[in-house]
């Protein structure tokens, strides 16, 4: 009898786990390291076999549908689809690119938001750094770049990713001024 009262106990227990979320932490945990090394995976084995970009985006997506299907919560969705939209963009700055090439896969990024600063240093940065194939989108890609180093003045001055985030805009502006863009007005001086 002690025994039946004590397992209907753990159940309860368990069940009150379950809804605050306890077991589900550490499932979640476990999916997120399994979603990881299997992008990892992928990624690397499409960058040996050295395949155009059509096809890179092609798997990418193909896995990124896998992954939706079995994402636990919409947070992990949209995360999922984040980092996607990051890698795609990464991969498509190439020397040559075109607009029409590389316009989709950061409208995307900026359509699904961004994972956090680091995600949006590196898609401004980028932006920026590929202006000498679109000139045309200075405007644009300075005030992502301005939008992105007001948010970097957000974060305490000691803070690493506040840091790390002013070197990349300061370099991708040393980039583009490289090749001959010079920042469109407003434009500020780099953080301090």
């Amino acid at each position: 009898m002690a025994q039946r009262t004590c397992g209907g106990r753990w159940d309860a227990w368990k069940a009150v786990l379950l809804t605050t979320g306890v077991f589900a932490l550490r499932r979640s945990r476990d999916w997120w390291r399994s979603v990881r090394d299997r992008r990892d995976g992928l990624i690397l084995q499409l960058l040996k076999a050295k395949v155009p970009l059509q096809e890179f985006t092609r798997e990418v997506l193909s896995q990124e549908r896998q992954l939706l299907r079995e994402a636990p919560t919409p947070a992990a969705r949209r995360e999922t689809q984040q980092i996607n939209a990051k890698t795609l963009l990464t991969e498509a700055y190439t020397p040559g690119i075109t607009w029409a090439e590389f316009g989709p896969r950061l409208r995307r990024c900026q359509r699904l938001g961004f994972a956090d600063i680091t995600h949006e240093v590196h898609v401004a940065c980028l932006f920026v750094q590929s202006l000498p194939y679109f000139p045309k989108k200075a405007r644009e890609a300075f005030a992502m770049l301005n939008e992105v180093e007001r948010k970097l003045r957000h974060l305490p001055k000691r803070h690493s990713l506040r840091k790390e985030g002013t070197q990349a805009v300061t370099h991708a502006r040393a980039i583009a001024e490289a090749a001959g863009i010079p920042p469109t007005p407003p434009w500020r001086s780099p953080l301090r």
